[in-house]
């Protein structure tokens, strides 16, 4: 693309910033527009994992009978608010579309597609921005209480299977010698070595937005409001605070992006899951990688210098207030997994300001929207990557950049289009 103007990348999350990134690889000048508040949504909060193994969408065969117990049980790993039902009808029907069996296998596979080069596509990125020290390649346990619970995740462990994760079992002997924290009640776990973890998001984040800055681009800590068109191509982004001209547009906005997809003539099915965190400070044991409990629903990670546990779905909008029992949920089943890491912690009041709520922008189907707008082909879908915004930054930063060059994508992006909500 032989134009002096900068591609603008609204959204400064690891989606964005690894998007801007490679951009910039690419010989790209870039601009990205976010307010600082945005882009500490969802990209410092996640569980810190990098799993390319995290091919499972959430709507599994079965899902439809799950939906009143979602609506019943206020302390489950996924709830519904009732208020928020009418809103969230059409998302729970194609949710519940997309659970059909032959639907589930064609998006594991895509998927696979997307995240299995996850740690390879940061790699370059990390040597640029000396941020090698903040990953570690160290897999994840998938711990069971229960043989129930172990035998119900099977038909979870045949996608991966089928899609070429390699999945070691363990018994409850074999786990306690392995990940010795972990409270003996766990009765067996899967380990599944290819995937790695960041010790620190934020960290992960700043370094990699540093270098972006470094390269000579800039980060504009505004709004964006609209994209402008001349009625073929995009031309500029509008901010609260002016407006940039663009060669191209990426919308890597996150849970924000579905009103410039509107703007730019298409349709999305698109919500958001708010999910919580919980950290305790300096614990007195850590898991030697992360954890993550089955049945709770609940990842715990190692990071610098405190334990994350991340996890649990509420489905209630951008703007209804958190929940913070969510977060005392997470502390609680934090103590059942690690009870000499955490026994010194009596209650989330000794951790306030270690809970965390964020957005993440989830689409019925568990597929991002990757690709370009159907009626302005300079402009580029780079969101609703939900559980997986953090292994699929590089990879989809990696992809859009080609896309905005004029290359052949390396993956099948159809899976991914916006058209899927025609």
């Amino acid at each position: 693309m032989n134009d002096s103007r900068p591609v603008v990348v609204i959204g400064g999350g690891l989606v964005g910033v690894c998007t801007a990134a490679y951009l910039q690889r690419a010989g790209h000048s870039v601009v990205i527009v976010d307010r600082q508040s945005a882009r500490q949504a969802a990209s410092l909060g996640n569980a810190g994992c990098i799993n390319g193994s995290s091919v499972v969408p959430i709507a599994m065969p079965g899902v439809l009978w799950q939906v009143p117990g979602w609506l019943m049980q206020p302390d489950g790993p996924l709830v519904l608010r009732w208020r928020y039902l009418p809103r969230m009808l059409p998302w729970l029907m194609r949710f519940v579309a997309a659970s059909q069996p032959a639907r589930v296998a064609a998006q594991a596979h895509a998927l696979r597609a997307l995240l299995g080069p996850a740690l390879d596509a940061y790699q370059p990125l990390l040597d640029d921005a000396g941020a090698n020290d903040l990953v570690m390649r160290r897999g994840y346990l998938i711990a069971y209480s229960s043989p129930n619970g172990m035998a119900g995740d099977e038909s979870g462990m045949a996608l991966r299977r089928d899609n070429g994760v390699h999945i070691e079992t363990l018994d409850a002997a074999a786990l306690r010698e392995f990940e010795p924290t972990l409270s003996h009640d766990f009765v067996g776990a899967r380990y599944i070595s290819e995937t790695g973890h960041t010790s620190d998001p934020g960290a992960l984040l700043a370094r990699l937005t540093a270098q972006v800055v470094a390269r000579g681009g800039r980060v504009v800590d505004a709004g964006a409001t609209a994209i402008e068109t001349n009625g073929a191509q995009a031309v500029a982004v509008h901010t609260d605070k002016g407006r940039e001209a663009a060669s191209a547009v990426v919308i890597s906005a996150g849970a924000w992006s579905a009103p410039f997809v509107r703007q730019l003539g298409d349709r999305i099915v698109f919500d958001t899951e708010r999910g919580y965190h919980v950290e305790i400070p300096a614990p007195d044991e850590m898991p030697s990688r992360p954890v993550m409990w089955a049945e709770g629903k609940l990842f715990a990670t190692p990071m610098n210098g405190r334990l994350r546990g991340a996890g649990t779905v509420e489905l209630a909008g951008l703007q209804a207030p958190p929940n913070w029992r969510r977060a005392d949920l997470l502390l609680g089943q934090l103590h059942k997994m690690f009870p000499r890491a955490v026994q010194g912690t009596k209650s989330t009041q000794s951790v306030d300001g270690a809970r965390w709520r964020g957005f993440r922008p989830s689409t019925p189907d568990s597929l991002p929207v990757l690709g370009a707008a159907s009626k302005v082909p300079n402009a580029f879908y780079a969101f609703g990557h939900g559980h997986v915004g953090l292994t699929a930054a590089a990879s989809t930063g990696r992809t859009i950049a080609g896309l905005v060059a004029g290359e052949r994508p390396a993956i099948d992006l159809s899976p991914f289009s916006i058209g899927r909500f025609r």
